[in-house]
């Protein structure tokens, strides 16, 4: 095993996801030492004369790199090294790869079925990069994860017999745990000190909840308090009384959820604030000292 792939398992020990050790991280690592920048860069169309006449208009050659350093190409590269193409493939699927650069602060990157048309979407990411000032004074630069969206978009939600998270129209794809390696990968392949999501909803919490902390002691203890009191219901029932506001605290108060950041932090420097005494202390403090409870739908 290679240097990387070593500092690669300190960095990120694997984490349970449902009781189970995730079996593909091993692979990734190797597949992740082994691809080069150079292939990750290449692009194989070169630049047209409109280009460079646009460029010379601008003062610079404009930025064709997802997240200022993947192509294309490399992207859809990287994904067939890592499997997660024949991942798709053995769902029925035929991905086709499309990066949108139009928005220079968030870079997005769609996945699809056969052909880039929205009735075939199958996965849907938008991600920048931002500066994270920690609360004990460290800046750090995270990966931003400001959207995910996975689907089936073959299957209707109610032919497929699962319960429905809010907002959800199709099936998931059953491939999380892979892409969000994939993309604690791409953190590390961009220097980046995290990653960094900022759930909307309780659910999107719960899922990135599997690897990231809120930066926020509190809010972490408070959320942590609310799985444990939670546990007795699916995840969709649960996201679905957060959202009803039938999620109540000791006085009859009805739980507001409210969006802060979580994070998956990945060098030293970052984790000295999750592994510091003040902020286990105070998430500890936090989800011992709150209780929740949930009241039936009226």
């Amino acid at each position: 095993m290679g240097l990387v792939a070593r500092i690669l398992r300190r960095v990120f020990r694997r984490v349970p996801v449902d009781g189970a050790d995730l079996p593909f991280t091993a692979s990734y690592d190797r597949v992740f030492e082994a691809l080069t920048p150079r292939e990750l860069q290449l692009d194989p169309e070169p630049l047209t004369e409109d280009d460079l006449q646009a460029d010379l208009w601008e003062g610079a050659r404009r930025n064709r790199h997802f997240l200022g350093f993947y192509t294309e190409h490399g992207a859809d590269l990287a994904f067939e090294r890592y499997g997660f193409w024949d991942l798709l493939r053995e769902k029925g699927f035929e991905p086709v790869l499309k990066g949108d650069l139009s928005d220079p602060d968030e870079h997005r990157l769609r996945i699809y079925d056969r052909e880039p048309v929205p009735s075939r979407l199958l996965v849907e990411l938008v991600v920048g990069l931002r500066d994270l000032v920690l609360p004990d004074g460290t800046t750090t630069r995270m990966l931003f994860i400001n959207w995910l969206t996975m689907q089936d978009p073959t299957v209707r939600l109610e032919d497929s017999g699962r319960p429905a998270l809010p907002g959800q129209k199709h099936p998931g794809l059953g491939l999380f745990p892979e892409l969000a390696y994939l993309l604690r990968l791409m953190g590390l392949r961009l220097r980046c000190d995290g990653l960094m999501n900022h759930p909307q909803r309780y659910h999107n919490a719960v899922l990135y909840g599997r690897f990231m902390k809120f930066v926020d002691p509190a809010v972490e203890g408070r959320f942590r308090a609310l799985e444990r009191d939670l546990a007795g219901l699916s995840l969709p029932e649960a996201s679905l009384a957060v959202s009803e506001g039938r999620v109540v605290g000791p006085d009859g108060t009805p739980f507001v959820w409210d969006p802060a950041d979580q994070v998956l932090p990945i060098t030293r420097r970052a984790r000295a604030w999750f592994e510091g005494r003040t902020w286990r202390r105070r998430a500890q403090e936090t989800r011992e000292g709150t209780h929740f409870r949930v009241t039936p739908p009226s």
